[in-house]
């Protein structure tokens, strides 16, 4: 049902237009009925309408001055006007304003249907057109999360976005809302708060906040005292970034908080004490940043990953932060190490409840420990992973240098790549964007130290379109461009 508004000075032509036709009929609903344009610039001041049908010739405020001054104020609608035998050039100026028609007076009420049929397809046509463009901004923001975006594609969403550089060297921080029952309400606070950078899929919605620090936990704050998270709903946060080419890392951290929030939610007393609420708090912590864990753990630096690992957890003693919010890092450090290792489900459970039953920080120092030293021995392969994602490996090996993406797989396999993409990510706890790039990347550095190929034919052995965007994952993943690895381990 479209909303109607008319407007016009005369009060019997004004209540005549109400009832001349069943307006229910063809779709419409007079929602407002304006004796001026002051009247009616007041009522868009709080509510939007689909069609405005208005009379040229009003006192004061005329109706195309009216269409000029709500259009300035950035509303949008379509609009007819409505004039009589000797107002010609009234119309003549209405038409080059953009009105789809004009209506003689008096209204003819055939007249007046056919031309709201006109209306009708036009709105129609531009609602398929907004929900295409929906659709595909929500997925190019997905593929940035997943970084499956190359340099180019994000200078062409911060344009269609109209992003702020200055806004965004404040920093960007990805909160997931889980479970929403109502995702307009997000949408809606998002749009307050001017937050374009979002995505949803089933019911969540991944927020990629841009701003300051205060005015985050403004919004988090107002996601519960407005109930948009509650009862089941909850949110995971990710550690702030300052390159919208990094938001992926933000992205991961707040993926794999809800994994572990998950687990915990399993626990009898979990949802009946103070448990769930510390846990809710510590999500709008600052989280430290785990790049360079994750650099080490790539590079296979193990005294690097001492260092850092040293590093964060000097600082978290010093900050003396909550035991919850330690065991959450402690948590994404785990997940890192994971990645490479490839943890039976077993094995990857029993670590999580260690963690979880860990009392102190020596216990979680010294579990962690334990955790890194399977790095010296990657399993990755030998895990039990189910015939689906053993496929997907496979296909990953023996294609990665193809321009392979989730949705080319899937056909491969003959299988829904939701599903698919949600089986993988369950198996081993990660992406398959993430796990084809670390793939590509494992293989670029084994030619790096085995082979005197140049930078660029490896960015194009191992499956990069281009190498500026193989530079920006290498240097994501292991810290320091292929040029400096190649001068470090040769």
């Amino acid at each position: 049902m479209y909303s109607v508004m008319i407007i016009d000075d005369e009060y019997m032509i004004l209540k005549g237009l109400e009832k001349i036709i069943d307006w229910n009929e063809y779709g419409f609903q007079v929602v407002k009925s304006a004796r001026n344009s002051k009247q009616a610039l007041e009522y868009l001041e709080t509510n939007e309408v689909d069609l405005i049908i208005t009379d040229v010739n009003m006192p004061k405020i005329s109706g195309l001055d009216f269409v000029k001054m709500a259009k300035e104020q950035g509303h949008n609608f379509e609009f007819m006007i409505l004039s009589g035998y000797q107002e010609f050039d009234y119309v003549r100026t209405g038409l080059k304003l953009g009105a789809i028609d004009y209506i003689l007076k008096p209204v003819d009420p055939d007249a007046l249907v056919e031309a709201l049929k006109k209306v009708k397809q036009k709105l129609k046509s531009e609602n398929e057109l907004k929900q295409a463009s929906k659709a595909s901004l929500n997925l190019q923001v997905k593929e940035l999360f997943e970084n499956d975006f190359d340099s180019n594609q994000v200078t062409d969403l911060i344009q269609q976005l109209r992003l702020s550089p200055t806004e965004i060297a404040k920093g960007i921080t990805v909160i997931a809302c889980n479970r929403v029952d109502d995702k307009k309400k997000v949408n809606q606070l998002c749009e307050e708060y001017g937050q374009n950078l979002k995505f949803s899929q089933n019911r969540i919605v991944d927020i990629g906040f841009i701003g300051g620090r205060g005015k985050l936990l403004k919004f988090t704050r107002e996601l519960e005292d407005r109930q948009i998270i509650t009862g089941q709903s909850f949110i995971t946060v990710g550690e702030t970034v300052y390159d919208l080419s990094d938001v992926n890392q933000s992205y991961e951290q707040a993926l794999r908080l809800s994994v572990i929030y998950k687990f915990y939610e399993k626990s009898n007393n979990f949802s009946s004490n103070k448990l769930r609420v510390d846990w809710l708090e510590q999500a709008t912590l600052l989280k430290l940043s785990l790049i360079k864990v994750k650099q080490a753990i790539a590079l296979g630096d193990h005294e690097k990953l001492k260092e850092e690992l040293s590093n964060i957890f000097n600082e978290l003693s010093t900050q003396s932060v909550s035991p919850s919010y330690v065991r959450q890092i402690a948590f994404l450090i785990y997940s890192e190490v994971n990645v490479q290792v490839g943890f039976d489900e077993k094995t990857y459970q029993d670590y999580v409840t260690r963690i979880n039953n860990s009392e102190n920080l020596k216990d979680i120092i010294r579990l962690l420990k334990e955790i890194t030293s399977n790095l010296s021995d990657n399993k990755q392969e030998s895990r039990d992973y189910s015939e689906n994602v053993r496929q997907v490996m496979g296909l990953v090996k023996r294609n990665y240098q193809e321009d392979l993406n989730l949705r080319y797989v899937s056909d491969c396999l003959h299988l829904n790549p939701d599903y698919l993409g949600q089986l993988f990510k369950k198996e081993t706890k990660i992406s398959f964007s993430r796990y084809l790039n670390d793939y590509r990347i494992k293989r670029a550095q084994s030619l790096l130290k085995g082979t005197e190929q140049s930078i660029a034919d490896i960015s194009e052995g191992v499956g990069y379109t281009t190498t500026a965007y193989f530079y920006r994952n290498f240097k994501a993943i292991c810290g320091i461009s292929p040029k400096e690895y190649r001068k470090k381990y040769v």
